[in-house]
């Protein structure tokens, strides 16, 4: 896949309903409390992003916009580089996603989301990695949300020193969940230029695969 510069994707961390809040403000689809962990990594596993405070109820593609990240991708990128995403994601220039397969996807369409997907499995990789370092992260026990975020900011920057010294871990069976939780594939798209630019975009790539 030419021209990536990262894999992006959310994943939850359990945590203790925040004091003063309401438990359903914070339950995800699996009906615990969590925080979205929003994360970028490059081939190395490390994080090269990282954004997170918000309750994992909220839509991977909401948090995306939320975070500074889609803000600064558009001039980052220059229309050359981009991230690989799932289908949570809102295609864009700077960002591929997969083909929707309604069951009538072209023998280069299929090709070409096996080949994101068998990169874009970085992240999930990174995020379980992360989990197998910092058993914490598998139900943080602390009440305050900036306390949350800090501690989980710091467990990133943390894993990437890691892998700078070496240190590396196997990941663990319980950790290797982070590939079978599907995305939420409904992605509320507001903005029809920027989603035919990228899906323009990620047809010459489709094409371009054909002859390599």
């Amino acid at each position: 896949m030419p021209h990536v510069i990262g894999c992006i994707d959310g994943t939850s961390i359990p945590i203790r309903t925040p004091a003063h809040k309401i438990k359903s403000t914070y339950t995800n689809r699996h009906d615990m409390p969590s925080i979205t962990l929003q994360g970028v990594c490059d081939y190395k596993k490390k994080f090269i992003d990282v954004f997170t405070g918000i309750p994992a109820k909220i839509h991977d593609a909401r948090v995306f916009v939320l975070s500074d990240l889609s803000k600064d991708l558009p001039s980052m990128c220059e229309n050359k580089y981009n991230l690989l995403g799932d289908g949570a994601y809102p295609i864009r220039e700077w960002l591929l996603v997969p083909y929707k397969d309604y069951g009538r996807l072209t023998e280069s369409q299929k090709t070409f989301n096996k080949t994101l997907s068998s990169t874009r499995v970085l992240i999930e990789n990174t995020f379980g990695l992360l989990k197998s370092r910092f058993r914490q992260l598998l139900q943080l026990d602390i009440h305050s949300v900036d306390k949350i975020t800090k501690f989980i900011i710091s467990s990133c920057v943390l894993h990437n020193l890691c892998i700078d010294m070496d240190d590396h871990i196997e990941l663990r069976d319980e950790e290797n969940e982070e590939l079978l939780n599907g995305p939420d594939d409904t992605v509320f798209e507001t903005d029809m230029l920027l989603k035919k630019n990228g899906e323009t975009k990620r047809d010459a790539i489709k094409n371009s695969m054909q002859y390599q």
